[in-house]
């Protein structure tokens, strides 16, 4: 490879055998399309000793690489690095695990990506100008699109598994569609969800202004069940102008407990950590009390008083709402 300054197409695939590329393709200035499929089993930086900086061969040794093919290899991530490479057009992969892309180039994501069968993490964070997101494989698990300031729809439906987190920080043109999809359908399977509002949804049946209420259990038959299981909505305000010393980022730490009322026993406390942009508005919060944590409830309960505090000025909780989960979910 180190004459082969003219190569503009390489075909590797199959070569399962292969460990590492040769830092000589460094040389290969005008290859522009690398074909991989099924050629590694382990994918070493070139020259390098281990896998452990596998992503780092994009940037290093393809500076002029319009097309990819890595279907079937052991690559699982794709590094926002990639994004450095001005001549990149095609990507192909399928084993995907997690999927950065923050550019606000990015119009859309095209309909292939629910091909990803193994696609867990979709970040789309940024992607000022994408106003749609279409189907995304079952196998996803979080779904970040932060300050995608445009996005209106969701042309998906999220029909099964359990997402980890959905936030929509700052997405305020999001059409009631897509916010009912995300309240209505998604939120009882969700353990986080973030997104633009101004009020606690109905469907949180018990709600208070402030940042604590109280709930009467005399409607739950009796003996409670092993455990309960409960979520929470918080709507988020940002107080004033404060000066922010991250003008990004700001890790909102959320506490909160519930306590019987009756005899003033505290059933749990507990906390969250979300990373949320300094910028934000009215937001709601959208979390599950977390059910292992929750003991059985004595057959005495009247009424439970919860109790949320986030430890960041900045914030204050405007109102809260809460609801009891089915068991099954």
């Amino acid at each position: 490879m180190v004459n082969a300054t003219n190569l503009k197409q390489l075909n590797l695939s199959g070569c399962s055998s292969l460990v590492e590329l040769s830092s000589s393709i460094g040389n290969a200035t005008n290859l522009n399309e690398l074909n991989l499929n099924v050629a590694f089993k382990r994918l070493l930086k070139a020259g390098g000793p281990s896998d452990q900086h596998q992503h780092e061969i994009f940037p290093d040794i393809l500076t002029n690489i319009r097309l990819l093919k890595l279907t079937g290899t052991a690559i699982e991530e794709i590094p926002s690095s990639v994004s450095t490479l001005s001549r990149f057009h095609e990507l192909h992969i399928l084993y995907i695990t997690k999927l950065h892309l923050s550019d606000k180039r990015i119009q859309e994501i095209p309909p292939s990506v629910k091909e990803l069968s193994r696609l867990k993490e979709l970040e789309i964070k940024g992607c000022t100008k994408l106003v749609s997101l279409p189907q995304l494989p079952e196998s996803l698990r979080f779904l970040n699109a932060e300050n995608c300031e445009s996005l209106e729809r969701l042309d998906c439906s999220f029909q099964k598994g359990k997402f980890t987190g959905l936030y929509f920080t700052n997405c305020f043109k999001l059409n009631q569609e897509a916010r009912d999809l995300i309240i209505i359908k998604l939120t009882s399977s969700c353990e986080n969800v973030i997104l633009p509002g101004e009020k606690v949804p109905p469907q949180f049946t018990y709600k208070a202004t402030g940042s604590s209420l109280s709930i009467k259990l005399s409607g739950i038959e009796k003996p409670f069940p092993a455990s309960m299981k409960f979520q929470a909505c918080l709507m988020l305000v940002k107080k004033g102008d404060f000066e922010v010393v991250n003008a990004d980022r700001n890790l909102l730490g959320l506490d909160y407990s519930i306590t019987e009322k009756q005899n003033g026993v505290n059933v749990m406390c507990s906390s969250e950590n979300m990373d949320l942009s300094t910028r934000l508005k009215k937001h709601l919060l959208i979390f599950q009390c977390e059910e292992k944590k929750l003991p059985r409830l004595s057959n005495l309960s009247s009424e439970l008083v919860f109790e949320f505090q986030v430890n960041v000025k900045k914030f204050e909780i405007e109102e809260c709402g809460i609801r009891i989960l089915p068991k099954s979910l």
